[in-house]
């Protein structure tokens, strides 16, 4: 299907044709066509995969749709079963397994996370007993990135909202460092029309600026023998192999190349240049860039005991309360946080004492819910959680009444329903809670703020 034609402005067009040589027309047709819809599967929620849809050939949890649905409307998506993300930044997901030993219990920072795709691909590669760091500096979207790690339903993560100058705070320490650089955004011509409008030289020179600074202040933190990994969605070199040029003649680090299957279409390290190349005309996925490097030395980290010790006056033991609600509480130590009872995973609660003297913290572990005398009132992030408790209540609904109770309405469900808590699920999968009072009365306690809003 061709679209209206997006028009190039003089200079963004003229640098292209530069670099694209006779490839110019057939990329700039390219921008004028549909973008692919891609998904990526949550392999610890094990949805069945639809057998009509084309693999992402450097993701095996990556998909291909043949249309692009109305993903508000199913509640699949809802319950963290799936992530809608770009075929292209998916290559993080080959790129880590081939420089990472992904067995090991690691640390990782993804350090500008928002709105959680790479978060949630790295929480989904990584064991149950890593760490992941999601940092995002900006409010609203921090809060975006705890809804969707939520949904993912792990629990081996902390969020964080600091200035990339603050992890100094933490030298050597991270295995993995994931900077997903703020870029001009040319890569997303095509996906989305109004980056056009916002392009200009001067915010292509002034993004490079910034990518420098902030790999300035983040590379003190990776360990040694841990990986970088640099990404941004434009086209342009001098945000791309210009800065890494610039990062290789001003750091130890060292440059890391992977094999990449001729036919996916990636353009490889050439002529000196570091990184891989994705552009529209050449692949299924939209224009981006990823380079990787090493920081020589052998791991002061990996694979070192992480358990809490000598934290017990600070976190509580399980109890029969929590028993209740999640399937494994012995892998926990519990913090109250006014009413709020958070399980932190002990492989990490070192870590998040560490985190905690360094960094602005806005979630961590599984926020269970408020704890009353009376017992608790769990959250929303419990009921999507991987580790709920199998013998937790289910209510199961249909497509139409799980859409009503996404839209946060009150449902109808048999009269013969008893009194109590029960988790709402569609197909199995966990979307919420709704409390049946003794009166009879359904309430429904799925979070305004996460309600549908076109039912």
């Amino acid at each position: 299907m061709i679209r209206e034609p997006a028009i190039l402005p003089l200079e963004l067009r003229t640098r292209l044709e530069n670099q694209l040589g006779s490839e110019f027309t057939i990329f700039e047709n390219a921008l004028n066509s549909e973008p692919p819809i891609s998904i990526r599967y949550n392999p610890r929620k094990k949805l069945r995969v639809n057998s009509d849809y084309d693999r992402v050939p450097w993701c095996s949890d990556g998909y291909y749709l043949q249309s692009r649905p109305n993903f508000t409307k199913d509640p699949l998506f809802h319950a963290g079963t799936y992530y809608v993300q770009e075929a292209s930044s998916m290559f993080i997901s080959y790129l880590i397994r081939e420089t990472i030993e992904l067995e090991e219990d690691i640390r990782v920072l993804d350090l500008s996370a928002a709105p959680g795709g790479k978060s949630t691909l790295i929480q989904s590669l990584i064991t149950t007993n890593s760490l992941l760091v999601a940092n995002e500096i900006i409010g609203s979207r921090n809060r975006t990135l705890r809804q969707n790690l939520a949904r993912w339903g792990g629990d081996n993560h902390i969020v964080t909202q600091s200035d990339p100058r603050f992890f100094a705070k933490l030298p050597n320490y991270f295995d993995l460092i994931l900077v997903d650089a703020p870029c001009s955004g040319e890569g997303m011509l095509r996906k989305d029309p109004a980056a056009l409008q916002a392009w200009s030289g001067y915010n292509v020179a002034m993004c490079a600026s910034r990518q420098k600074r902030i790999l300035a202040d983040i590379i003190p933190s990776l360990a040694p023998g841990g990986v970088l990994i640099y990404s941004t969605c434009t086209f342009s070199e001098e945000e791309n192999e210009k800065n890494m040029l610039w990062l290789l003649e001003e750091s130890k680090l060292e440059l890391l190349e992977v094999p990449v299957p001729e036919n996916w279409g990636i353009l490889g390290q050439k002529e000196g240049l570091p990184g891989y190349r994705f552009y529209p005309h050449r692949l299924r996925g939209e224009g981006f860039f990823i380079a990787a490097f090493r920081k020589p030395g052998e791991s002061i980290v990996k694979g070192k005991d992480r358990q809490a010790s000598g934290m017990k006056s600070r976190f509580e033991s399980s109890t029969s309360e929590d028993s209740r609600w999640i399937s494994s509480p012995d892998r926990y130590m519990y913090l109250m946080r006014e009413l709020n009872r958070l399980a932190i995973p002990k492989t990490i609660a070192a870590d998040y004492q560490r985190i905690s003297s360094a960094l602005r913290i806005t979630a961590i572990g599984l926020n269970m819910g408020k704890l009353y005398p009376r017992g608790l009132k769990p959250s929303p992030e419990l009921a999507l959680s991987q580790y709920v408790s199998p013998d937790v209540k289910r209510l199961e609904l249909d497509h139409e009444r799980s859409l009503d109770f996404l839209a946060h309405l009150n449902i109808k469900i048999p009269e013969k329903t008893a009194a109590g808590r029960y988790l709402v699920c569609h197909q199995g999968y966990g979307l919420g809670w709704l409390h049946k009072l003794s009166s009879g009365q359904p309430r429904n306690n799925y979070p305004t703020a996460w309600r549908i809003l076109k039912r």
